[in-house]
């Protein structure tokens, strides 16, 4: 697996940085502590963001955003390693399975038993 994080203009899609998002928006977008999205171990579910690059029916492009669950499958240094867990809606290019790379930043959700998926 190529241990990098994906661009928009090189891979057609990137990971959202949840902490500026939740900074800006603190009354309405709250994250997992960052102790707990910097101790993830494999076999967890985490939420990220996904903005992908799509092309319309006239040709042009779009950036469609997307939340989306991964499934932590290790980390070497600062980059976990995972697997898609979901199918995006705007595009069949990427499917459950799907290996990616993603640092505590882009976590903005860690699933637990019993709790609400949203």
């Amino acid at each position: 697996m190529d241990m990098r994080l994906t661009t928009l203009d090189e891979d057609g899609w990137e990971l959202d940085d949840g902490e500026p998002i939740a900074a800006a928006h603190p009354d309405t977008f709250w994250i997992p502590p960052r102790e707990e999205r910097d101790a993830l171990a494999p076999g967890q579910q985490v939420k990220l963001i996904f903005r992908i690059l799509v092309a319309d029916e006239d040709g042009s492009e779009e950036v469609h955003v997307e939340r989306m669950w991964v499934i932590v499958t290790g980390r070497e240094g600062s980059l976990y390693t995972g697997e898609l867990d979901n199918q995006p809606y705007c595009t069949d290019e990427m499917a459950p399975g799907m290996p990616l790379c993603f640092e505590a930043r882009h976590v903005i959700h860690i699933f637990r038993e019993g709790q609400d998926e949203s």
